[in-house]
């Protein structure tokens, strides 16, 4: 199993959720980009593909292909739990989409902010900020407030100049006073040893479409801050994501949100 957090995530939609065993997928796009599953309900939630880290010859969920539709939502996230990070992807989409009925249902538990994440977070002049993840825009915001920033990638097609492998995060990542975590550790079962790597840190924030969770885990578990998206057209985040497109491709289709818990724990 990939970790506690993904797990303490399905344990609580599955409480959270009303009728949850009544909402099927509707429908499940893998993209070269990113992976949609849209419920019956029209909600639609997102992963981040990895299709660079997959080996055909291992994915089960293409073997499954033409089946996935029409079957229980929980089902699917259920896949979320999986090594196998064809299945892991698809399961976290079904367990976004989810998550935005218990969001919807639970407003007064937040702090709901439309905008980009760095404009909400607190980055000081002496901040050690530690990025995972090479998510480009934020280095220049970043590095306008603070010269202390590592950032680590594990793909290495996506390193570029000055970014660490992945394999320093042990080092470090426990540096960091504000530490800035992409979402798609959430499917790559790497989230549970990011955050507790990540402890000494004021802020910690989970960041990209695959972080638009159910915050309350997250939260339990040391996240202070998750910039995320509300998708506003579901029909064009299909097409977006069934064409190949990404982030970038996101904007006509979603609005970017920040989500903090009303006891915001640098505010303190």
């Amino acid at each position: 199993m990939p970790g506690r957090i993904i797990w303490e995530l399905l344990q609580s939609v599955n409480a959270e959720v009303e009728n949850v065993d009544a909402i099927r997928a509707e429908k499940v796009v893998m993209g070269l980009g990113y992976t949609a599953v849209q419920l019956s309900t029209g909600h639609v939630g997102l992963c981040y593909t990895f299709g660079s880290e997959m080996a055909p010859d291992c994915c089960q969920i293409w073997r499954k292909a033409g089946t996935l539709a029409g079957s229980p939502a929980i089902k699917i996230a259920e896949l979320s739990l999986s090594w196998d990070l064809s299945e892991a992807v698809v399961g976290v989409a079904a367990l976004n989409a989810l998550s935005q009925l218990v969001i919807e249902k639970n407003l007064e538990r937040y702090m709901i902010f439309e905008g980009n994440l760095i404009d909400q977070l607190e980055i000081r002049r002496n901040d050690t900020v530690v990025l995972i993840g090479n998510i480009n825009p934020f280095i220049p915001k970043i590095t306008e407030k603070t010269g202390n920033i590592f950032v680590l990638e594990r793909n290495p097609r996506l390193r570029g100049v000055n970014v660490f492998p992945d394999t320093a995060v042990e080092e470090i990542l426990p540096q960091a006073t504000v530490a800035i975590i992409t979402g798609t550790a959430l499917a790559n079962g790497t989230i549970d040893r990011l955050l507790e790597l990540s402890k000494n840190a004021r802020e910690v924030a989970l960041v990209g479409p695959t972080a638009s969770m159910f915050p309350d885990p997250l939260f339990k578990h040391g996240v202070s801050i998750i910039g995320g998206i509300k998708i506003t057209d579901a029909e064009k985040i299909l097409q977006i994501v069934s064409e190949g497109g990404g982030t970038p491709s996101f904007k006509e289709a979603c609005k970017q949100i920040v989500i903090k818990p009303k006891q915001h724990k640098s505010f303190q």
